[in-house]
């Protein structure tokens, strides 16, 4: 077999191959941009898979609530009635003159939680328009005292000779005939139906 000039030339020579020009290892560069993409691409991605899942919030349609306000709790205040200087011994007898259920009864509670003595209501032998009071024994002072206590004006009170229309005055220093001016004091303030007074 004979060699050709190429193939006997020794290292270094012409027929040791580095004379040639060889093609680029395509697929090996290839295999490496691949690898080297993947290694950022999951450096990229490996902080988003260790974090906590992101939280989505459906949006929820809402349905409008009308604001709910608390009563306050009441209080009542219970008013300690005023004691009238003297009061104690100023016998006061209610007479009932309306049609009014129990102004007269109604009446003398109010003025004993302001001191006065009282003597049991009766109905009176007339009615009246507006509220009378009639000095029976003692000074007139007293019955100013019964007077302004009811917060009723001076004109109130009846002259010192008139009778106060009761079947008696036994035990009383002043006799009130309730008038409903003072409906105020009846309990519940009720009209006799019947239109007799009752005390």
């Amino acid at each position: 077999m004979s060699l050709r000039p190429d193939d006997a030339a020794g290292p270094g020579g012409p027929g040791d191959g580095a004379g040639r020009d060889l093609p680029p290892p395509t697929g090996f560069l290839r295999g490496v941009g691949v690898v080297v993409v993947a290694v950022v691409i999951g450096a990229l991605l490996m902080p988003s898979a260790t974090r906590a899942p992101l939280r989505v919030f459906a949006a929820s349609q809402s349905t409008p609530t009308t604001p709910t306000t608390t009563a306050p709790a009441s209080t009542t205040t219970t008013t300690q009635a005023t004691i009238v200087p003297g009061a104690a011994s100023i016998h006061v007898l209610v007479a009932n003159g309306t049609s009014i259920t129990g102004l007269a009864a109604g009446t003398s509670t109010y003025l004993r939680s302001r001191g006065f003595a009282t003597v049991t209501p009766t109905n009176a032998t007339t009615k009246v328009t507006v509220t009378q009071v009639y000095t029976v024994s003692g000074p007139v002072r007293s019955a100013t005292s019964v007077v302004s206590a009811l917060g009723l004006s001076s004109a109130s009170i009846e002259a010192a000779s008139a009778i106060a229309p009761v079947p008696s005055t036994a035990g009383a220093t002043v006799v009130v005939i309730a008038g409903p001016d003072l409906a105020r004091l009846a309990p519940g303030s009720t009209t006799s139906s019947t239109g007799a007074p009752t005390n």
